[in-house]
């Protein structure tokens, strides 16, 4: 008798076994990281003490998309990015405004987007640890990144995408450090890319680690790319990757002359799902 129950255990068990694993994040890490901040997405909502929602149109040229609340869900341990075909209006648009954001009426596409600037932002020496599962769709655009936080505008205020996909390439994910070319607007790039076998079909682990000397990205644990902090160099002393930055996640979809395939309604609604996010310092 007690066998069977056992057995009948197991078998509902069974379903969940690749479910991602839930609980506190550790106190330490090998290397003398400690933690300090972090979001394990185990309550209801947003927490918005930790996050801030960007909303409307707010870059990418020629995407798709509009960012709404109601795309932005927190449920079963983990932060849920929506993107659906749906006409969604511009919370910011504004009749005769010389911005092309403003300009925009309505957008084919709602999705979800959100960001730690304003809220909280991050120092080297720092560990910004992020686990999550991509969605799989025509157009879809989803991204986990870092913008720095300095008097200059983009790019030579310093931009680090941690991950960045692109539905037409589903076993590639782009890992990119960007700041501005000798600190001026003409953008420099350092571009890595990581083979793996559809990344919507499993979550994975993404890493940004950075001190004063090097900053570095690893996927499952494995270094994929670094910089020496010292290429960020401008002439006139100033480096933007020594500044603090803040987090965004967020999935845009493709359209007319973007860098992603447009989207097809069809292959929407989907989900861009974030089991945690973490944080990381140490005594410098």
């Amino acid at each position: 008798m007690i066998r069977n129950i056992i057995s009948a255990i197991l078998l509902l068990a069974a379903p969940f076994a690749d479910a991602a694993p839930k609980g506190k994040a550790p106190k330490t890490l090998p290397g003398g990281w400690v933690y300090e901040w972090g979001d394990e997405f185990n309550g209801r909502k947003l927490n918005t003490k930790k996050w801030a929602y960007e909303l409307g149109v707010v870059r990418n040229h020629g995407a798709s998309q509009a960012y709404t609340k109601d795309c932005v869900k927190v449920r079963d341990g983990k932060l849920i990015l929506i993107s659906k075909a749906k006409e969604t209006p511009n919370c910011v648009y504004q009749e005769g405004s010389g911005d092309w954001r403003a300009q925009i009426k309505t957008q084919p596409f709602a999705s979800g987007s959100v960001t730690t600037r304003d809220v909280k932002h991050f120092e080297y020496p720092g560990r910004l640890e992020f686990r999550a599962k991509v969605p799989k769709a025509k157009g879809v655009w989803p991204a986990i990144w870092t913008m720095h936080v300095n008097q200059y505008g983009w790019p030579a205020n310093g931009e680090i995408d941690i991950l960045e996909h692109i539905s037409q390439e589903p076993d590639t994910c782009y890992s990119i450090f960007r700041w501005g070319k000798n600190g001026g607007n003409e953008e420099h790039k350092v571009i890595r890319t990581t083979n793996l076998p559809d990344y919507s079909k499993k979550f994975h682990t993404y890493v940004l680690e950075w001190d004063e000397n090097v900053m570095r990205i690893l996927i499952d644990d494995k270094e994929i790319g670094r910089v020496n902090i010292s290429d960020a160099d401008y002439p006139n002393g100033d480096n933007p990757l020594k500044t603090p930055c803040y987090i965004i996640m967020n999935t845009a979809l493709g359209g007319q002359g973007t860098w992603p395939e447009k989207a097809d309604p069809k292959d929407y609604p989907v989900q861009f799902e974030i089991d945690y996010v973490r944080y990381y310092t140490k005594k410098k």
